[in-house]
Formats: structure tokens, sequence, C-alpha cells
């Protein structure tokens, strides 16, 4: 009879095998014993399961680590308590689950060839059980672990005669650690390079690994080498945290782009966690050295001098320095080779001067990182140059710019410094060499402002030759006509106030003062100043004439600190004339239809150009076929409204310009137009006009792209082409010109008969003769009246001053006399102004 614990251990292996027979789907191999006993067992309840669950906790449980991919292996002793003994049954189960995993049925006597049967699942199809060379090596394999496969597992063998032996396997998994995290001293994480770290100075990094199973332990290695360092764990909300510290007290220059490597090494069945990171170390320069020879330097030459530096990381920082302070702007080439320990090259193409003689050069070689780690080499250059030349006053007088009147002397000097001694001397002025003069002193005696400019002086000797800056020399000196004003003439209208302009050349400028004279036939006299403004330079008198025919001469005269102009500037005031007609008229239409022409002569007052734009249609013709041209008395009609008494037809338009270039934009094409252009002054206009007849748009083409037709500029007749009938307001046009020009015919007809009642002027040549002062022993201040003759005067274009060449000719125009009314008399000092000037005429 079986015990208690006997029948509760055989009611067990009776339902492990009957558990196992149902999941494996032998069911042919239950005994109608067996299947009564399963369902008993069933039925009875939880407390039998509870006893199950008792018994296998007081089986004591032996740990075997896996990994997930790895094979494991659970040991099971098959050895029998006696050598009588064998196994009968071995049962593998997992956890509490009364089912077992794996049979090995040897009931038959031999447990080698007892057949071997695993639960259907995908556990079961990697279990495998392999009995050892000795029943002691017997183990149940379990290949390609999954996660879900940890847990503890009991190996069951029944023996023939021997009791029951259970065995507890905890197949614990193996969890890999998380990925090792590096940090600096300051807590930054450190991803791939850790530092800069500088040599010379501690090295400190942490690392921290979290979770694994079992806990990993953290080392630090170098080269495969491990190195020492400080590890501690700590635990926080269930996850366990290991350190390790390393703390290097001095970095050498060996750690510089090694590697260091944290591992995380929890079990041999997986690999160790590895972080590495590569270690930056800034190193300090170990040389330096200016390798170019230290030959003999020339002044102004550029010479490349190098200086190697080597050890430093990063780059040296090398630098220049010449008498101990930095070489400012200077062309310098750096190249590093990392190869070659950390060689830094500079290249320094350095300019000396002679100031550099006998300097100490230095190339030093630092690296910032590291303060007061500078290493130097330094040599003497010795520098041949040419002169260093300075001209100056011989009195030593440092100032640049000297200023002397007309008539004194100066004295210039050389000062040259040379290294061979200088051999020759030159003087330049103005850029120029000045012949002759080959010393080391030059003498200006009686200066004249021709004198003035920039003088320089050079200097040679073997190594060049070498030219001073500018001294700079002003003369100062009296008034004097600007060139080109000496004699000027100025076209007068009677009754038209006109300004003349005095302009001089003076030094200085600041003090220059300003009189005129007035001298007409009968006497010269002093201008009040209330007529006059001076600016500067310049002096503007204000001139109302009175007369048509009188000739009147002003004379300019100025002073400054050095003196009183000795020639006044002379300012002829001549009748004014009516401008000439334009020349060269001529019809364009490159981009816009234009007309474009020369100009005539002013006739001495400021004219403008006038063209006007007439209806062939509208125009009358004679018997001939010409159209009718009618002239106009030009001391009448002077205003530009009235200006189209040139022909019977009132004008379409008028255009005035101040050049003689005119733009057509308002032709209608497919209409014959007549162009006359005229030049206007105060005294009239141009006669005859000049004449474009004929013009023509064509109207197939835009207003930029028309078709001109036109005969060349004709005298004031124009050839009649055709008989075209005007329309009626062309007719109505023409009755009113013909109006207008009967009008203006009875004003010009009184004014002739007014001014054939004027006095006879005198001859002009004449009044020049008594102009004449009566002295001949001193200079006159006009001009010969042969060379008034033969000089030919150009015409102004305002009331413009040019070289007075003589009155214009009285043929031209009406004169009449100058009133005295004009000239105020007073008694201003003439002190300086020659006596003869102002001599009864």
């Amino acid at each position: 009879m079986l015990g208690r614990e006997g029948r509760n251990t055989h009611r067990k292996i009776i339902m492990e095998r009957i558990q196992h027979i149902i999941l494996t789907k032998r069911l042919w191999r239950i005994s109608p014993y067996q299947l009564i006993l399963f369902l008993l067992l069933l039925m009875m309840g939880k407390s039998q399961q509870e006893d199950l669950q008792d018994f296998q906790k007081n089986i004591p449980a032996r740990t075997v680590w896996g990994a997930v991919g790895k094979l494991a292996e659970l040991p099971c002793d098959l050895t029998p308590p006696n050598v009588q003994d064998s196994v009968k049954l071995l049962l593998w189960f997992k956890d509490t689950t009364g089912i077992p995993l794996y049979t090995l049925d040897s009931r038959k006597g031999n447990v080698n060839a007892a057949p071997h049967s695993a639960i259907a699942s995908d556990l079961g199809q990697r279990l495998f059980f392999s009995i050892g060379e000795t029943p002691k090596d017997s183990k149940l394999q379990i290949k390609d672990i999954k996660t879900a496969d940890g847990g503890v597992y009991r190996c069951r063998v029944d023996f023939f005669n021997s009791p029951t032996r259970n065995y507890r396997i905890n197949l614990t998994l193996v969890v890999p650690p998380e990925e090792p995290r590096i940090f600096d001293a300051q807590g930054k994480e450190i991803s791939q390079v850790a530092g800069p770290f500088r040599e010379g100075y501690e090295l400190f990094l942490s690392c921290q690994v979290m979770g694994g199973r079992p806990q990993p332990k953290i080392l630090w290695y170098r080269d495969g080498v491990e190195i020492a360092g400080v590890s501690h764990s700590s635990t926080e909300n269930g996850i366990t945290t290991v350190v390790n510290q390393l703390l290097l007290g001095t970095v050498s220059r060996e750690l510089y782009g090694s590697k260091l490597q944290c591992r995380a090494q929890g079990s041999k069945l997986i690999p160790s966690v590895v972080k590495e990171v590569v270690i930056q170390v800034h190193l300090k320069p170990l040389g330096v050295k200016i390798v170019t020879p230290n030959d003999l330097l020339t002044a102004g030459h550029p010479v490349p001098l190098r200086c190697d530096s080597w050890g430093s990381y990063p780059t040296a920082k090398i630098t220049w320095l010449l008498d101990g302070e930095p070489i400012r702007n200077a062309d310098v080439t750096t190249h590093s080779d990392r190869d070659d320990l950390n060689k830094t090259t500079s290249i320094l193409t350095l300019k000396v001067t002679s100031e550099n003689d006998n300097s100490e050069l230095t190339c030093r070689s630092s690296n910032p990182w590291f303060s007061g780690g500078a290493i130097e080499d330094k040599r003497i250059i010795r520098v041949a140059y040419p002169p260093t030349v300075s001209v100056h006053l011989a009195n030593e007088d440092p100032s640049r710019v000297v200023t002397r009147s007309e008539g004194q002397n100066v004295t210039l000097k050389c000062r040259a410094d040379a290294r061979p001694p200088v051999t020759s001397y030159a003087w330049f002025k103005n850029g120029m060499r000045m012949s002759g003069e080959n010393l080391e002193i030059l003498y200006l005696l009686n200066l004249e402002r021709e004198s003035a400019g920039s003088y320089a002086c050079g200097a040679t000797n073997t190594e060049g030759e070498t030219r001073s800056s500018s001294l700079t020399l002003k003369v100062q000196y009296s008034p004097r006509c600007k060139p080109g004003t000496e004699q000027t003439s100025v076209g007068a209208v009677n009754m038209l106030s006109m300004s003349v302009k005095c302009e001089v050349d003076a030094d200085p400028p600041e003090s220059v003062k300003f009189s005129w004279t007035y001298n007409n036939t009968r006497n010269v006299s002093p201008v009040l100043n209330s007529r006059v403004q001076n600016h500067g330079l310049v002096s503007t008198m204000e001139y109302l004439p009175q007369s048509d025919t009188e000739l009147v001469t002003l004379a300019c005269w100025a002073s400054n600190s050095v003196g009183r102009q000795q020639t006044p500037c002379l300012v002829h005031i001549l009748p004014a004339n009516p401008p000439e007609s334009p020349r060269g008229c001529e019809l364009r239409n490159d981009t816009v239809l234009e007309v474009v022409c020369v100009a005539g002569s002013d006739g001495g007052l400021s004219q403008r150009f006038l063209l006007e734009v007439i209806s062939t249609n509208s125009l009358n013709f004679n018997n001939d076929g010409k159209a009718i041209i009618s002239s106009i008395d030009n001391d009448v009609d002077n205003e530009i409204s009235t200006m189209n008494d040139q022909a019977t037809s009132s004008p379409l338009f008028r255009i005035e310009e101040v050049r003689p270039q005119f733009r057509l934009d308002s032709l209608e094409p497919g209409r014959e137009y007549q162009l006359q252009i005229y030049g206007v002054n105060a005294k009239g206009r141009s006669n005859p006009p000049v004449i474009i007849d004929k013009v023509r748009v064509s109207p197939q083409l835009g207003p930029y792209e028309e078709t001109i037709l036109s005969e060349d500029p004709t005298p004031a007749e124009t050839t009649h082409q055709g008989n075209e009938k005007p329309s009626t307001v062309v007719i109505l046009a023409g009755v009113i010109a013909v109006a207008a020009v009967i009008v203006t015919s009875i004003i010009v007809a009184g004014i002739i008969v007014v001014c054939k009642h004027r006095p006879k002027p005198p001859d002009p040549q004449e009044v020049r003769k008594r102009m004449r002062p009566e002295r001949t022993d001193v200079p006159s201040m006009y001009i010969e009246e042969d060379e008034l003759n033969e000089e030919n005067m150009p015409r102004p274009a305002e009331i413009r001053h040019s070289r007075a060449a003589g009155p214009r000719s009285s043929s031209t125009s009406s004169h009449c006399y100058v009133s005295e009314g004009f000239v105020q008399y007073s008694q201003p000092s003439l002190n300086g102004i020659p006596h003869s000037i102002y001599q009864k005429l």
C-alpha cells in the first residue's frame, strides 16, 4: 500500500501522462482506467493544485542564463541512486503548467533508445534532450531562445525502483543594457568627439549605463587597454544606473587623436555594449625657426622669409614682429601639414625700408588655447637702401608750403640719408627736371609769378635714385586781368540795362578791391561804388546805355595786399545789332523729326532761335508763282509775337529754342509745309530767314517714321509749285495776316519819321581819335585804331565778353549819343591809377 504522499505522486504521474497524451493527440494510448482517473483528478478541485504548487516551491532552483536568439542548456542529472536501478520516465515541465513539455519514455529499459516526444508548440519544436556521455551531463537544449522562453523549468526523473527525482532550473534571459552615455565635466553629453582637452591639464569623463540583466560592469579602455576608473551604481524608480568616472590628472601628448571606449559588459552570452569617442587634445607648439638665410636685404625690394613651427594643435598662430611690434598689413601665407607633427609654415613677404636697418625680426609661434606658451626665434636684419631725401628751406623751416611775394628770394636745401653715400643731386619743378641744378642747394632769386610751383630734389647712390616729396612755393602777386578778358566788347541796346563783368586773377584773393572808370568821348570819370557789386575776384557793374551811337569804354582796376593792378581790364560798349541768320539748316529724321542749324553771329546780345511752320496752301504768290515775302524793319519789330512778317500768311505754330534745334511733333501727314528759321535778340531778328520749303509727311507712317519730302533751304523767295485752291480757313488767316501787316507798316513809318529828325551822330573814327590820351609818354588803355579795324570782333551769346577788336562798323545800324546823365560824377581816390588816363580828352 502506498502512503498519502505516494498516492499523490502516483496521481500526478498519471495526470501528467494523460495530459501529455492529449496534447500530443495520441488518445489511442489512454486506457479506460487512465481516462477515468484523469477525469477524477480534474474533479478533485483547487486544493490538490495548490498542493502541487507547494511541492514545486520546495524544490531548490538553479539559475541558468540565456540570451535571445542563442542556445540554452538546462541540466538534468539522470544518475540513479544505485547502480541496479535505471531511468524509467523523464518529464520536463515549465512554470506551474501540469502538461509536460518534453517526455523521454524508457520503460522498455534502454534510456538511450527511449522515444522522445515534445509538446506541439513553437517551444516544443525547439526542444531536444541530449543524453551526455555520463548521465550527469544530460541537458535539455532550447534553440533560438525567445523572450517568452524565460521561466522556471522542472525536470522530473522516474526510476524503476528508486523514488522520483525533481530538478528546478530558472532560465533567466539576459537583457542587454542601454547604450552607454558619456558626459564631460560640465555635464554635456558627448556623441563622437570628447574635448578639447589641453595638454598638461586634467581630463574628466563620466560613463553612465542604465538597465541590463544581469547588472553590467562598466569599464574604460584605450587602444584595447583597460584604464582604471571609479564605478558605482544607483537605483531609481526600479531602474539601476551604473556610473564609471574617469579622471586623468595630466593630459599627455600621447592622448592626441586616441579613442576611448566605455564598455558595458553584463553576460558572456551577449557582446558588450560599447560607446567610443575620439579624444581631442590641444597641443602646445614644440619649436619654431626662421629657416630663410640671414642675407643682406635691399630696401624697397620684397623678400620672402619663411618660418616653421611644429607640434601645435590646432594650427599654430605665427606672428611676425619687427623691433617688438607686430608687422601690420603684412603679406603672410600660412600652410599646415598635419601629418608632419602638426607642422605650420608661414611665409612673410617683407618689404624693408632704410629705417629697418639693424632691426630685430621675430617669428613667434603660439597656440591661442594656452596663455603664456608662445615660443620665438629672432634675428637682426641688415638693409641696404637708396637715399632718403627731403627738401627744406635753408633755415631749416619745416613748412611744406612757403609763401613769398614777387621780387623776393628763396633758398632750398636737399637733405639725404643713404647707404652708401649720395653721389649726385637733381632738382625738379612741377615734376620736371631743372637743367643745370645738380647741387645740394637751390637758389631762387627775384621771384616771379611763374616761379610758383612744387619743388622736389633727388639724390642718387649705388642703390638707386630717390626723389623727395614736394615743397610748395606760392608767389603772391597783384591783380591782373583773367586771361582772355584783358579787352572785351559788349553789345548795347538803347535804354536797356546791362551787367558788365570784370574778372581778375590775384593772390591772395581775399583782399581784392575793385574800382571802375568811365571813358566816353568827353572825359574819364570814376564810377560810384553803388553801381558796382564785388564777389571775390569778380566785379559787376550795372550800365544803362542811353544812345545807340556813342562809344564808351569802362576800365576795371583791382588791388590786393601785394599791390595795385598795373594794366586795367577794358570793356568796350558797342552798339548792338540784330543777329545773323542761322546757317546749314537741315531736316533730320533719325528717331524724331527735327530741324538742326548752326547759330550765326548774335549781334552782341543774347540770342534765341525761332521756327515758324506755315502751310503752303495759305501763302500768297505773285504772277511768277513765287511766294511773296515782305521785309521787316529790325529796329521796330522786336517781339516774337510779331515775327511772322516774312510771309503774308500767319504761321500754324511757332517753336522757340535757346539753341537752333527744333523738334517737330505736330505736322499732319499729307499736308505740305514751309519752315522759316530766325535768330532773335533784343535788337530784332535775322533777315532774311532760312526757309525750308515743301516739307511733307507721308500719311502711311507713324509720327516717328515720317517720310520727309523737302527741297534744300532757300533764300527768302521760294518757287510756287501747283495751283491748289486754299481752304476757307486758310483764306481767313490770310486776311488777318494782311491786316496785321498794314498796321505794322504804319507803326514802322512813324518811327522812321521820328528818327530822321535826330541829330546826325559823329563819325566813329573821329570819336576814337578824340578818346586817345593827349600824352604820348603814358601807355594808353585803349588799343590802336589800326588794330581795331584789322581785328574781327566775335559777338557774345549773352551780354558776353570777348577780346575787343574795335567798335562795330556804323554801316549796319544807326547810332545815338550817350547821355551825360548816365555817369554821376564824384571825386574818388585815384591813388595808383596812371594820371594820363584821367586827363581831359
